[in-house]
C-alpha cells in the first residue's frame, strides 16, 4: 500500500515515518509540508492513502481532497477533535488525534488495507468493444488468486452466506463475496437475480418453468420476490425478438 504524508509540522511527519517503518505492507512514497506541493504530486502520481493534517497554512486538510479528481483514501491527523464529524462526512478512513500512538495508527492502516482489498476483489476489465463482445471479462479473487472469467461463459452464480460460486462452461470458482457485490459488476442486460441466492445468465436459460429455470439440466428456483420482474424481462425479450422476425 503506497502512501504519502502531508503535515506542516516536521515533528509530526517524523512520528508517522517512524511508526510506518514498522508496518511491512506500507510504502511511504513522499512527505510534504506544503499542500500545494502535495497537490501537484498527487495529480501526477497515484497513491493508495494520504495521511492528512487538518490545520495547515494555504489550504486546510478538510478542503484538500476537493481539489483532487480521484482522491485516495484519507486518514486525517490532527491535534483537534472538533473536526471529527466533518472528516467522517468526507468518508475518511479514520481520524487520528495527536500525539499518535502506534497501536492506534496500525488500527487505521489495517482499516485502509481492508477497504483497498474489498475494492479490488472484483475488478471489471475495461473494454472499448460493445457489451456483447466475447472478450468482455471480469477478474474474481478466489483465495490468493485472481481468475479471469469471460462474461459470456458465466451461466449462473450461487450464493451461500458470504461466499458465491461462479458456474461457467469450464467449471466453477468459489470466492468470498456477497451476492450484492457481484450484481454491481455484472452487465444488467445479460444477468438477472431470480432468488436471494441465485443470479442467472439469460442466454444460458434452457427452460422457464413456473417456479424455476433450467440451466445445464439443473433447476434453479425463482422466488416470489423476484418472479414478477424476471417474467417481465423475459416477456420484453420475447417481444423484441418477435419484432426482428
Amino acid at each position: 500500500m503506497n502512501c504519502v504524508i502531508l503535515d506542516d509540522e516536521p515533528a509530526a511527519i517524523d512520528v508517522l515515518k517512524f511508526h510506518l517503518s514498522s508496518i511491512p505492507f506500507v510504502i511511504l512514497k513522499k512527505t510534504f509540508r506544503d499542500p500545494l506541493d502535495a497537490l501537484e504530486y498527487l495529480q501526477k502520481h497515484t497513491v493508495d492513502l494520504v495521511f492528512l493534517d487538518i490545520n495547515m497554512p494555504k489550504l486546510s486538510g478538510i478542503s484538500f481532497p476537493k481539489f483532487l479528481q480521484n482522491p485516495p483514501l484519507i486518514i486525517f491527523t490532527t491535534a483537534y477533535s472538533e473536526y471529527a464529524l466533518e472528516s467522517y462526512e468526507l468518508k475518511a478512513v479514520d481520524y487520528l488525534l495527536k500525539p499518535i500512538e502506534f497501536n492506534r495508527l496500525l488500527q487505521a492502516v489495517m482499516k485502509a488495507q481492508q477497504l483497498l482489498e474489498k475494492n479490488s476483489r472484483i475488478t471489471a476489465s475495461s473494454s472499448e468493444t460493445s457489451p456483447d463482445s466475447a472478450e468482455q471479462t471480469i477478474f474474481i479473487k478466489s483465495g490468493s488468486e485472481f481468475h479471469q472469467l469471460f462474461i459470456q461463459n458465466i451461466k449462473y452464480i450461487e450464493s451461500d452466506g458470504n461466499y458465491v460460486t461462479f458456474y461457467t462452461d469450464k467449471g466453477s470458482v468459489l470466492a468470498r463475496y456477497k451476492i450484492s457485490e457481484v450484481l454491481e459488476i455484472l452487465p444488467k442486460e445479460y444477468f438477472i437475480r431470480i432468488h436471494r441466492s441465485y443470479i442467472v445468465a439469460l442466454k444460458h436459460i434452457e427452460t422457464v418453468k413456473k417456479h424455476c429455470v433450467v440451466i445445464d439440466s439443473r433447476e434453479i428456483p425463482i422466488s416470489s420476490n423476484y418472479r414478477e420482474g424476471f417474467l417481465a424481462m423475459i416477456d420484453e425479450l420475447g417481444k423484441k425478438r418477435d419484432h426482428k422476425i
